[in-house]
């Protein structure tokens, strides 16, 4: 699918007290193919005009501005703008470390921060940015966007066999193969198509579907890998265990049982675990982390860096790779705190003969990067988004035909 394809209809509004910036960006954006270009000379006045829209799928602001700066439109369009709102970027000279803190501003709120671009704005620039982006179900106006999953739904999809895994290759960084996938859930929704994690994950985390869907999920995806590895047989297939399921006392035995009830060994199924949800939980978890190891499973740390006892949990849990979270991987190289923590991160698996694989590889100077720091395995939308089974095979085909 092109750009023009992708955003075609959609609108954006540029924020920036300077006329003649203002132009410049809007010409660029219309050539793009936005069908609706709006211009506000600072904060107060996009608060005013988003006020009166019904939705804008993108804002783009500078940061130095009079009147109200474009930090605290970010925090205003978070809290009083974020059903009309999705994306945002930010364009700006100011010194790295203050946008990384830009960027924290965004990620702390419901919005998506899609780039942090230079100025003046260029053609090259916005193609690098939207020609990676997919506005989907996740821009203002897409009826998908506003999809309110009751636990009852997401029980009736279920027993329907809507949830479905979705697979995002991991790539060797150092030769360039496929080494293993995440299985991503998906709902493939009778009316509003395939709907993302973020509509109804959160029903299957914890309460009384997330055991079930776990054990449902497990077997989908062992059913699937059973169908991959004849053609890749030493691929490996990574899936959210949820923090709380730590504590069922049946969990390591059951899951070797659905693993071999497909013909399958229990190292093909990697078990991500989030740092910062595992520590609420570490004392009563280590026992069924030991076991998981016992029987062969392998142990993945998800979203590493992101919580505050890190260190501590790696010192004690039994992982057998670390996935270096998004936050610190993509455009690690533009900013120089971000690609401290990277480098740091992949020496650490080094020394502790973890596989180190980085999360969210969005572009070729992200890949390129991790290639110096010699970290093993990258994934994210650089090589592909998440894949159904047919498309992955598909993507094998073209991708994996002389690895």
């Amino acid at each position: 699918m092109t750009h023009l394809q992708k955003w075609l209809g959609r609108s954006v509004m540029v924020v920036d007290d300077s006329a003649s910036q203002r132009y410049i960006a809007v010409q660029l954006l219309q050539d793009f193919g936005f069908a609706c270009v709006y211009e506000a000379e600072n904060g107060l006045d996009a608060i005013a005009q988003l006020g009166r829209l019904d939705g804008v799928d993108l804002v783009i602001t500078d940061l130095n501005m009079p009147g109200m700066d474009g930090v605290k439109l970010l925090e205003n369009i978070a809290k009083a703008f974020k059903e009309k709102v999705r994306f945002v970027a930010v364009m700006s000279g100011v010194p790295r470390d203050v946008l990384d803190t830009v960027q924290g501003v965004v990620d702390a709120s419901e919005l998506d921060l899609l780039a942090i671009l230079p100025k003046p704005l260029s053609m090259a620039e916005i193609r690098r940015v939207l020609d990676d982006c997919n506005p989907d179900w996740q821009l203002a106006g897409n009826p998908k966007a506003n999809v309110n999953a009751s636990p009852e739904d997401v029980a009736r999809a279920l027993d329907a066999g809507q949830l479905v895994p979705y697979f995002q290759p991991k790539v060797s960084v150092k030769e360039g193969g496929l080494c293993g996938l995440e299985a991503l859930a998906r709902w493939e929704h009778p009316d509003f198509g395939v709907l993302p994690p973020a509509v109804f994950v959160q029903h299957l985390e914890s309460g009384e579907l997330a055991l079930r869907f776990f054990y449902y999920f497990l077997d989908a995806v062992c059913a699937a890998m059973v169908r991959i590895l004849r053609l890749r047989p030493t691929l490996h297939c990574s899936i959210n265990l949820p923090v709380p399921l730590l504590d069922e006392p049946n969990l390591v035995d059951e899951m070797a049982r659905i693993v071999q009830s497909h013909g399958l060994d229990n190292h093909v199924i990697v078990l991500e675990v989030t740092e910062t949800t595992l520590m609420s939980n570490l004392a009563a978890s280590l026992g069924t982390l030991a076991r998981l190891r016992l029987n062969g499973f392998g142990l993945a740390m998800d979203d590493y860096g992101t919580g505050y006892s890190s260190m501590k949990q790696l010192s004690r849990s039994p992982f057998t790779e670390l996935k270096i979270d998004r936050e610190f991987v993509h455009d690690a190289a533009n900013s120089p705190k971000k690609l401290a923590i990277l480098t740091a991160a992949v020496a650490m698996c080094q020394r502790l003969h973890l596989l180190s694989v980085a999360e969210g590889v969005e572009t070729e100077e992200d890949w390129q990067q991790l290639a110096v720091l010699g970290c093993d395995l990258a994934q994210g939308y650089f090589h592909s988004r998440p894949l159904s089974e047919a498309m992955l095979f598909d993507w094998m085909a073209e991708h994996c035909a002389e690895k």
